[in-house]
């Protein structure tokens, strides 16, 4: 669920029109950089921050570095998922664009600030912003000139993200705020307040006033995954936080993430970094002094 993205010395790592036809369900994960999600063509479910929204055509994503998030697109052989996707290690980003001081401030507020509008409808800017796409994806292979153009690109990106931030704050289509909330999200602000302890469903369920199975049912359709997923991600999640940044015993760190069964946690951590919590913490510790 957490999947280190390894830059390899690029300024950002790119993934230019990808193109799904068959099942893509997705996955809750995150990584250690922001991510940027642009989409083509499709539909679907993006869950962010508690919240869902809509996939279309148009739409773009911006995931912070560390932040629980799952894509759920409806992919079929006529209906195709098309989008693009880039990597970018924020702090160092933030370097390169200290000659540009209301634009850094502009993206330093989108890959740390909260309650930061991250979900933006660009289809009334599609040709521009398909223009930009391409224009750096032709120049990027440049001999000595990548983080020049990856500067440039992000230059031009941010320039109508800001422009379309002033546009969502008067119509505020896609905001939680503005309309009411889904069943799913309903849960996963519960999840939020109740992770740590033991997880009953029929508990959440009589909470907010639904049946056990007709909870079950909602939270599939609305987000693409199942409640136990969702719990699990949010917990492992919380399980890599403290191992990057306390000193807790892995018992401890499993304990206070969820996880009261030792030998359980360790066994679902595995699955998910391919490693121990301790061999976990071993390597960032590692990494952290480079």
């Amino acid at each position: 669920m957490f999947e280190r993205v390894d830059f390899e010395g690029n300024t950002l790592v790119w993934d230019y029109q990808i193109k799904s036809v068959n099942d893509f369900k997705g996955y809750y994960h995150w990584h250690q950089c922001g991510e940027i999600l642009y989409v083509h063509e499709g539909q679907g479910i993006v869950v962010l921050n508690n919240h869902t929204y809509p996939i279309r055509k148009g739409m773009l994503f911006f995931f912070q570095p560390y932040q629980l998030h799952h894509v759920y697109a409806e992919v079929h052989s006529d209906k195709p998922y098309e989008r693009n996707i880039f990597y970018v290690e924020p702090i160092v980003m933030d370097r390169y664009l200290e000659a540009f001081p209301y634009r850094r401030a502009f993206f330093s507020r989108l890959w740390k600030g909260r309650n930061q509008q991250q979900v933006f409808d660009l289809s009334s800017s599609m040709d521009q912003v398909d223009w930009i796409y391409k224009s750096y994806h032709q120049s990027r292979s440049r001999i000595g000139g990548e983080w020049e153009e990856s500067v440039l690109f992000l230059l031009q990106l941010l320039n109508v993200l800001d422009q379309q931030s002033d546009v969502e704050q008067e119509r505020q289509p896609y905001l939680v705020e503005s309309r009411q909330l889904r069943h799913a999200e309903k849960m996963m602000h519960w999840i939020e307040e109740h992770y740590i302890d033991e997880i009953r469903l029929d508990h959440m369920a009589n909470d907010i006033h639904l049946s056990k199975s007709y909870a079950s049912r909602i939270f599939q359709q609305e987000t693409g995954s199942s409640i136990t997923d969702y719990v699990t991600a949010r917990r492992l999640k919380q399980a890599y936080l403290l191992l990057e940044t306390t000193t807790l015993s892995v018992e401890e760190v499993g304990r206070r993430a969820g996880f009261p069964n030792g030998s359980y946690f360790i066994q679902l951590f595995r699955k998910s970094a391919g490693t121990t919590p301790l061999q976990y913490r071993q390597h960032f510790e590692r990494s952290s002094r480079h």
